[in-house]
């Protein structure tokens, strides 16, 4: 078989494939190459998830006519000029490979000005070929849209995800670029609507805007310098945790990185703190030598090399430790406590002498009346006996009259606070309360069932400040979190104002759900069964016969009672057939 040298285009096109592989690929490219502009403030534009448009807008230095054309060249860049440069990167990109297999797989635009041009360059290309070169009125910077991403490739095109997968992998993308550049302005903007409006700000601040003001009061500075690193950043209290590990966020001299390898050594600090299988929150800078790094072992440069990533490794748990110590020590000592006071003497208060009341002609020698309401004469074959046996309230009586005949009347009742025990036809159920309320509010859920989930008023609203991209999750979400005891009001400054939640749910809790519900971390197939987790009767509730009575009735509605969707048992079946294997 002969080899053959492949055509400019379908090379490009193969190795784009490395640095684009989806929309959210071409977003961290381009803001990037703004940040490494000098950008003072960065616009992101995007519709369809990335599909139709990428656009990148920014205030840096621009590029002249000349370099406007050679950016969409194989490997041209402007941050290498010799091997040595390799050993000292201090930008974000440098191997010039994005605008090139940008432009390789995807219709793009680029309007381009410096400073002391009158008139931007204006750059169209399509499929990697330059179509028009032209000028045109802009403003200083750069303003580059990527349209149709994978038009000329439609087998990749077609293995993108879903608009909401899409979507979140953009939104992190933009979230890894914003907060370790505090010191820039950024706006996010998604199919018309403002997502992230970021104004410049400090580190924790950044924190505050991006993930919600629930994390102002939650977040300890961390810092430490020695020779070999310098450690920065924030990390959270004990009392801030998630159930994933997805507000894990490492960098390195300004650069996004996945290290698994460090996250251990900051859990580590954590591991008899917290509960398990939840995971600390942390935002944490490491400045090193560049010569001390390679950033250049993959096409996404979020693998890092270190050279002493074991001294790192425990510098930073012993940094992140000493943080959570201090915490701990400055939490029990309070110098803000209110005195002790003491009532002031009421000076016409007269003490009384205290009375002792008693009967001056009771004799307790005295011949005693019997009872009259008893008569041990009575022969006792002649006394209906009547038993009761007490379950939480609600009775099982039986009468044994003079021929020792008993008759009983079974209910639902509870065992130990967990079970249900409950006559079916000619068998006993013992249902797990957790398990069948679980399985009742998740076929609910799913639509195969009508009920309607407890919720109370709350005496006063209760406002929480959530990010702008959660309140657009919160929106979407309104119908179900109605459906399951919420009422909402959205405020103009991004707080809610809850009136309604879950019956028996504490704040906290319901603020959890709230996160949860909201997510796009978690698969919106998996949201019913969570949902219902959260909300189901906890064992060791007790419940009246009302209560039982219900959750009987709404679990022998459900499609195959007897399982949750996971192939939990909700309750075993007490037969003729069950009860023989064990007595006869």
């Amino acid at each position: 078989m002969a080899i053959n040298i492949l055509p400019e285009n379908i090379a490009n096109q193969i190795a784009a494939g490395e640095v684009v592989n989806r929309p959210a690929s071409a977003v961290k490219e381009l803001m990037e190459n703004a940040v490494d502009a000098g950008s003072s403030s960065i616009t992101l534009i995007i519709k369809d998830a990335g599909r139709t448009l990428v656009e990148v807008i920014d205030n840096g230095c621009g590029m002249d006519e000349a370099d406007a054309q050679k950016c969409f060249l194989p490997h041209a860049t402007s941050k290498i000029k010799a091997e040595s440069d390799l050993r000292n990167l201090t930008t974000m990109g440098f191997r010039g490979e994005a605008l090139a297999s940008i432009a390789a797989i995807a219709q793009v635009e680029l309007r381009t000005k410096q400073e002391d041009e009158e008139l931007a360059n204006e750059i169209i290309i399509e499929g990697g070929d330059i179509k028009s070169v032209s000028k045109t009125t802009s403003p200083k910077g750069t303003d580059i849209k990527v349209k149709n991403i994978f038009f000329n490739v439609p087998a990749r095109r077609n293995f993108l995800k879903s608009d909401s997968v899409e979507g979140s992998h953009i939104t992190e993308a933009f979230i890894r670029i914003a907060l370790i550049n505090p010191q820039i302005a950024f706006t996010y903007i998604k199919d018309g609507q403002t997502i992230y409006k970021l104004d410049k700000s400090t580190l924790r601040k950044r924190i505050v805007d991006i993930f919600g003001s629930g994390f102002s009061k939650h977040l300890l500075e961390i810092k430490e310098k020695i020779d070999l690193v310098e450690i920065v950043g924030f990390i959270s209290t004990i009392d801030l945790t998630k159930k994933s590990k997805n507000y894990e966020y490492f960098f390195v001299n300004n650069r996004y990185m996945k290290s698994p390898y460090f996250a251990n050594a900051v859990e580590r600090a954590y591991s008899s703190l917290i509960p398990p299988k939840t995971y600390p929150c942390f935002f944490i800078h490491l400045k090193v030598n560049p010569k001390d790094i390679d950033v250049n072992i993959h096409p996404t440069k979020t693998e890092v090399k270190f050279l002493d990533d074991k001294i790192i490794y425990s510098i930073l748990n012993a940094t992140v430790r000493k943080a959570l110590g201090q915490s701990a020590v400055a939490s029990t000592l309070s110098f803000e406590k209110e005195p002790i006071t003491f009532p002031s003497p009421d000076k016409n208060y007269i003490p009384t002498q205290p009375k002792l009341n008693y009967n001056s002609s009771f004799n307790p020698f005295a011949k005693q009346t019997a009872n009259p309401s008893f008569d041990f004469s009575a022969p006792v074959n002649k006394v209906k006996v009547q038993t009761e046996i007490s379950f939480n309230g609600e009775n099982v009586s039986s009468s044994q009259n003079d021929n020792s005949q008993v008759t009983e009347t079974i209910r639902p009742f509870q065992f130990l606070n967990k079970y249900i025990v409950y006559q079916n036809n000619n068998s006993i159920l013992l249902i797990n309360q957790f398990n069948a309320s679980k399985k009742v509010i998740h076929d609910f859920l799913k639509g195969k069932t009508s009920m309607i989930l407890p919720s109370e008023k709350l005496l006063l609203p209760y406002t929480h400040k959530f990010s702008q991209l959660e309140i657009i999750s919160l929106q979407a979400r309104e119908d179900l979190l109605r459906n399951i005891g919420f009422e909402f009001t959205v405020n103009e400054d991004d707080s809610v104002d809850f009136t309604s939640m879950p019956k028996e749910m504490t704040t906290l809790a319901a603020m959890n759900l709230i996160n949860e519900v909201i997510s796009e971390d978690i698969n919106e197939d998996d949201k019913p069964l969570l949902i219902a987790d959260r909300l189901a009767i906890r064992n060791g509730k007790i419940l009246s016969k009302n209560e039982m009575t219900n959750l009987i009735n709404q679990l022998l509605q459900c499609n195959n009672p007897e399982f949750l969707p996971m192939n939990e048992r909700v309750f075993l079946r007490l037969d003729n057939t069950f009860l023989n294997k064990f007595f006869f």
